[in-house]
């Protein structure tokens, strides 16, 4: 419309500042006269705009604006209202000043949507997790990425196996079974085996291309895991094989050889994780009691 003309025009002059704030003070008085569809399309189109002039301080603001209004108006989470947003992310995704902002209030739009549905424990949209998670991964910030891609959908766990394995390959780590335990031991401790399996698979598969000199198959037996390796010089990626055997072993039940093996391998490889013991230990009490039975008493301190 002319409006938006305007702002165009403001644009191409440089008028950064000037558009940035006619975008605001429209979408603004939009919200007041209760026309919230037309002051998200506002949002979202100035958004775009600025984009194409890397104004991405503007650019966050606005679109952090649009998903207030969708938190503020009870709105659902909807193909439409998230393509939105995932139209901006994969823009804004350099700009690491501003990206955090900008994913946090769309997750804390999700979360606030689900418990208007009825669901108590909401950790967002797991569709939006998983695309923040490939963009972060893209954009080679595996923490954060990670964070998104250990509740996201099925997907997730493969695209956190095959990340990780590069992650470890980019860092002085002695062992890359560390970062196979990152995804798969998180994985377990929230009780989706399936999901610790594929990030396994995924990160073993680029282990064995990698390291074919030290990667050797020792066992034909069918497992859900898939081939069991040893692997020279890195004991932890072992260690995941290990416990992911036991686990698919298990029968819940404590007094079980399933859970006499976990025991075993909690005393043998948790002292290898080195200054990340504790963190370890504390995820393998969690695999127990989910997956064997076995209830750790915590000491009173």
């Amino acid at each position: 419309d002319r409006f938006m003309k305007n702002v165009r025009q403001s644009l191409k002059e440089a008028n950064y500042y000037e558009g940035h704030q006619e975008l605001r003070a429209i979408a603004s008085r939009l919200v007041k006269q209760k026309k919230h569809e037309r002051a998200i399309q506002l949002l979202y189109l100035g958004a775009l705009e600025l984009c194409q002039y890397h104004q991405w301080g503007s650019v966050a603001d606005l679109t952090t604006y649009m998903i207030n209004i969708y938190i503020d108006e009870k709105m659902p989470v909807t193909v439409e209202s998230k393509e939105r947003v995932y139209d901006i992310f994969e823009k804004l995704a350099t700009a690491t000043e501003y990206y955090p902002r900008v994913y946090e209030t769309a997750i804390q739009w999700s979360i606030a949507a689900d418990r208007q549905a009825g669901v108590a424990e909401s950790v967002g949209d797991t569709q939006m997790h998983h695309f923040l998670g490939c963009i972060l991964r893209g954009n080679a910030r595996y923490t954060d990425a990670e964070q998104h891609l250990l509740v996201g959908t099925p997907e997730s766990p493969a695209v956190l196996g095959n990340m990780l394995f590069e992650w470890a390959s980019r860092t002085s780590c002695a062992d890359y079974g560390l970062f196979a335990a990152r995804g798969v031991l998180r994985y377990l401790a929230i009780g989706w085996y399936e999901a610790a399996v594929s990030c396994w698979k995924a990160f073993a598969g680029r282990l064995a291309q990698a390291l074919p000199d030290r990667v050797q198959e020792r066992s034909e037996a069918v497992t859900k895991i898939g081939p069991v390796y040893h692997v020279q010089g890195h004991e932890l990626a072992n260690f995941v094989q290990l416990l992911l055997l036991a686990v698919e072993r298990s029968d819940g039940k404590p007094s079980s050889q399933a859970a006499r093996v976990l025991a075993e391998l909690r005393q043998q490889y948790v002292p290898l994780f080195g200054e990340n013991a504790q963190t370890a230990s504390e995820l393998i009490d969690a695999v127990a009691a989910k997956f064997f039975g076995v209830v750790v008493q915590k000491q009173q301190s």
